[in-house]
């Protein structure tokens, strides 16, 4: 597997300055800007998936870093089953998130060691879930569970996340969630950005709500950012092809418990009609107090 000394044109471009391209066509991709985040001595020719595993589980067990990112040319989507057998077998498919851009006959595999992200990812989705099966009208069931699963733009990009839920009267094989929850650890902030804007740009509001979870170990940390499409006058928006991906609330919260928000949020909310399609009389937004964000990350400090 060979380094690619002059791979495809990589476009630069702002973190905030990629809603608004990419799936609308003729801009830089989310997924150009992921790729030109990363190192080079990180991009490689694809020349099969059980290459790909081995050069993956390489990485991991380098322990060089908590995070890690890996840029493969000449492989598209139809790879992905071939790609998921062959982590299967060196035991890291939940430790992989994979992207696909087909225009550039590419791939991202994003690599998160460690058990830390994905307790964290997991934890919050259960408080979320809890919060909604207490809401008048509603039970556990409202919601469908989608895990690490494939969600594709037919021919053209496609990109797992880590957890997420849309939901039940959403059926069929291709439904999209209408949250995702992206988890990682500190240092990678710039590419779950990027995450976000993919999801809220290529699900064609499907995807209505992101939320960031950025885990810090060594100094016990929590950040949290939630993501959704803006007008630039006004907060809430579906017609994508006037509205930008935006950070709309975000907290840090230390190993003590104390909750900041640059932003100047007060609570963490995600909105009834983010998570459903139709509203409901009475309808109940999910909310997160400061001290119900402070439970929160001390009883994920207390497992890590």
């Amino acid at each position: 597997m060979s380094l690619l000394n002059n791979p495809d044109e990589i476009a630069h471009g702002s973190i905030n300055g990629g809603g608004g391209v990419g799936a609308a066509g003729g801009g830089t991709t989310e997924f150009e800007m992921q790729a030109a985040l990363i190192r080079d001595e990180s991009k490689f020719e694809y020349e099969s998936a059980q290459k790909l595993a081995w050069m993956v589980k390489k990485t991991f067990d380098s322990g060089s870093g908590d995070q890690y990112f890996l840029y493969f040319h000449g492989v598209v989507d139809r790879e992905f089953e071939a790609i998921e057998r062959e982590l299967r077998q060196v035991q890291l498919r939940n430790a992989v998130r994979l992207t696909f851009e087909n225009a550039l006959d590419a791939a991202i595999v994003r690599i998160t060691p460690g058990p830390e992200h994905s307790r964290v990812g997991m934890s919050l989705y259960l408080e979320i879930i809890a919060k909604i099966a207490s809401t008048p009208g509603h039970s556990h069931r409202s919601v469908e569970v989608f895990g690490a699963t494939l969600l594709q733009v037919p021919g053209v990009r496609s990109k797992e996340g880590d957890r997420a839920f849309g939901p039940n009267t959403r059926v069929g094989r291709s439904v999209w969630p209408s949250v995702m929850i992206e988890a990682g650890y500190a240092g990678g902030e710039d590419f779950l950005r990027l995450d976000a804007q993919w999801w809220l740009i290529n699900s064609a509001s499907r995807t209505r709500f992101v939320i960031l979870v950025f885990v810090t170990k060594n100094q016990l940390a929590l950040g949290i950012e939630c993501w959704s499409m803006t007008k630039p006058d006004g907060p809430e928006c579906r017609q994508t092809s006037v509205c930008i991906p935006t950070c709309v609330d975000n907290f840090n919260i230390d190993s003590f418990g104390k909750v900041e928000s640059p932003l100047g949020s007060t609570e963490l909310r995600i909105p009834y009609t983010y998570i459903f399609d139709k509203r409901q009389d009475n309808a109940q937004d999910v909310v997160f107090s400061f001290d119900e964000l402070t439970e929160f990350a001390l009883g994920r400090y207390a497992m890590m």
